[in-house]
């Protein structure tokens, strides 16, 4: 179970240190961070190895819609830009004060 956590808090330390800056507002930084680590320590207790699925399978996931929804509206994805478009589609990303 330690070494399943152990890799998922590594997996989302690498999501945050590439992808971080595209999560606004701020404070929800350390909700994904919870909701992550404790979904992946009670699958890792009640399903062992089967964790993995979702340790791996989660952040790939959620870079894959990232990625998606980006190129479809036309923003690079890796950076989040043209910025004023990226607000525009997500709205609730300016009002919460976007990183800059």
């Amino acid at each position: 179970m330690l070494i399943h956590l152990a890799l998922a808090a590594v997996l989302w330390l690498v999501g945050f240190l590439l992808f971080g800056h595209c999560i606004a507002p701020r404070w929800k930084v350390a909700g994904k961070l919870v909701f992550y680590l404790g979904v992946a320590a009670v699958l890792s207790y009640f399903f062992g190895p089967w964790a993995l699925a979702w340790i791996v399978g989660h952040p790939l996931l959620g870079i894959g819609g990232h990625v998606w929804w980006c190129r479809r509206h036309g923003i690079d994805w890796l950076r989040c830009e043209p910025r004023e478009k990226y607000l525009v589609l997500r709205p609730w990303a300016a009002q919460d004060g976007f990183p800059e």
